[in-house]
């Protein structure tokens, strides 16, 4: 198969495939960090992964340098990997995938990925995203979804989280695959979760433990969400301190509150407001955060 390399031979009954794109629908980097936990948790064995060389710039998405214990070094390239999960019972597994959004040659990608998927008889994909929205970093994560069959289309609106989509636009990766896997005959549902747009590059893990918890519902699955909690509350903690430095900032979280709890039940994405310099505010917050992080590695 052109431009993926297995790791062993695949199995014909991995039927959903759960997949999370790096990138511009990866808010708090929650769809990897989502996909990680899975991965972890159940665990997944890794089955597969797309070559890099014919679909990144790599002056974009550079390969980093570990060092070893022996003080030898190994060059990691952008990991686009595909993870095979069987219960062992008998049962269909799932087939998951991670990686950043390739740069390039998108319908080539796009034709790799569903082979894979095919050749594990995917039959449907969950895809999960978080996206920068006017979300307070107070307020439960909220998390919309969508689909391309009634039956799960009755699922998320019962959940109270269906959205048909009425989108127009620039668009990722995501959506050309889902695109091009409805016409292979694939079935979809989605999860996008909504983050603060002032923690742009901050790993949230209140939108990681959102995506993991509606996957699991709709795939009947028990992960350890044990360690959620106390992530949840440190992090929380951080920004109230961040944001407490500065009057503008907290008045700012303060109006994204009340349109938060306005609009319960509803989405919506309110812009920042003109007055606030989003930019700097994101900036402060976000130093801040990593000298909490950085403060207490060294402690």
């Amino acid at each position: 198969m052109d431009n993926v390399e297995f790791d062993r031979e695949a199995p014909a009954n991995l039927t959903t495939m759960v997949m999370a794109f790096g990138g511009w629908i990866d808010a708090g980097r929650a769809a990897t960090g989502a996909l990680r936990h899975l991965v972890r948790d159940l665990p997944a064995a890794r089955l597969a992964r797309i070559d890099p060389e014919e679909f990144f710039v790599f002056t974009q998405e550079r390969p980093e340098v570990r060092l070893r214990d022996d003080g030898s070094r190994d060059i990691l390239w952008p990991a686009s990997e595909f993870f095979a999960w069987s219960p062992g019972d008998g049962r269909d597994g799932l087939l998951l995938f991670s990686g950043p959004e390739p740069h390039q040659r998108w319908h080539t990608y796009t034709k790799a990925f569903l082979d894979v998927a095919e050749r594990c008889g995917v039959r449907r994909i969950v895809s999960i995203g978080a996206l920068l929205a006017g979300a307070p970093h107070t307020r439960p994560v909220r998390v919309t979804g969508r689909c391309t069959d009634g039956a799960s289309q009755s699922v998320l609106e019962a959940w109270g989280i269906y959205r048909r989509p009425t989108y127009e636009g620039p668009t990722g990766i995501s959506s050309v695959v889902l695109d091009a896997a409805e016409k292979r005959g694939m079935q979809h549902v989605g999860f996008m979760g909504q983050a603060p747009h002032y923690l742009q590059g901050s790993e949230n893990p209140a939108a990681i433990e959102a995506l993991v918890t509606y996957v699991a519902r709709l795939l009947h699955l028990s992960p350890d969400m044990s360690h959620f909690a106390e992530a949840i509350q440190d992090f929380r903690k951080q920004c109230d301190q961040a944001v407490a430095r500065d009057r503008a900032t907290r008045e700012h979280i303060r109006q994204l509150e009340q349109e938060y709890d306005a609009a319960t039940g509803e989405e919506r994405t309110p812009l920042p407001d003109e007055k606030l310099d989003s930019e700097k505010l994101m900036r402060e917050v976000e130093d801040f955060l990593r000298g909490q992080r950085e403060g207490g590695a060294q402690g």
